[in-house]
């Protein structure tokens, strides 16, 4: 009798071990999104007319999301809202505006919208604040991540007859962070001269490999190579 009771037991938890794996792979799921908009700003949604665009793309496309690097969900309809520095989602490319959820910002959550990678990183080690960043080169010591900014000029009326109304307008704003395999975040300078003293010890051999290869360090493309060029080289030193 008790053998019975302790094999009952037995598939009792394990079938409760099961349903709770499903329910935390469901929860895991649908707690992915948050009710989106937060509205502590002027929303460019209910702005009549403004130049340039609070997005990366003002159409929404399709794209995957990661926890821990694992694919979660697939195809899913997404926007990044620079501005409001926001992951919006649809449930499918046809669903109405009205339905956009925004993803939760958590560093174990990434996502790929076609061919870019965006992650959230929290503020902290070299970071004033938390937000997504795309990440442009992945190495063990050094990578090179990018920041999209949105500056929002409001919009203003003639004051004479001579003038015309300007409406408002989203300008570009762009960042480029090294990221260390510690989780330290720098920030380079816009200027040539500064960005090369941003690499502190390594400037040398920064400076040397750009001249040999005659790349400037200003340009994505050919930051990109240096970062590349560098994490290869710390790789080599470490064997």
């Amino acid at each position: 009798m008790k053998k019975k009771i302790l094999i009952t037991l037995s598939f009792l938890l394990i079938g409760s071990g099961f349903i709770y794996a499903q329910n935390r792979n469901l929860q895991r799921q649908t707690d992915l999104f948050v009710e989106t908009m937060d509205r502590n700003y002027v929303s460019p949604d209910f702005l009549e007319t403004y130049d340039g665009t609070p997005y990366n793309s003002t159409t929404f496309l399709l794209g995957n999301i990661y926890i821990n690097k694992e694919l979660t969900k697939s195809d899913v309809a997404m926007r990044y809202n620079i501005y409001s520095d926001e992951m919006q989602v649809k449930e499918s490319l046809q669903s109405e505006d009205k339905d956009i959820t925004a993803l939760i910002k958590s560093p174990d959550i990434s996502v790929t919208i076609l061919n870019e990678t965006f992650i959230y990183v929290p503020k902290g080690k070299g970071l004033e604040k938390g937000g997504y960043f795309q990440v442009e080169t992945t190495g063990k010591t050094y990578s090179l991540y990018k920041k999209l900014g949105k500056e929002y000029f409001e919009a203003s009326k003639a004051k004479t007859s001579f003038e015309r109304d300007v409406p408002a307008k989203f300008d570009d704003r762009t960042f480029y962070y090294i990221h260390f395999s510690n989780g330290a975040m720098v920030e380079l300078p816009d200027s040539k001269k500064k960005r090369y003293k941003a690499f502190g010890e390594s400037e040398a051999l920064v400076k040397a490999y750009a001249k040999e290869r005659k790349l400037n360090i200003t340009e994505e493309k050919d930051l990109k190579k240096v970062i590349i060029y560098l994490d290869n080289q710390k790789s080599i030193t470490q064997k």
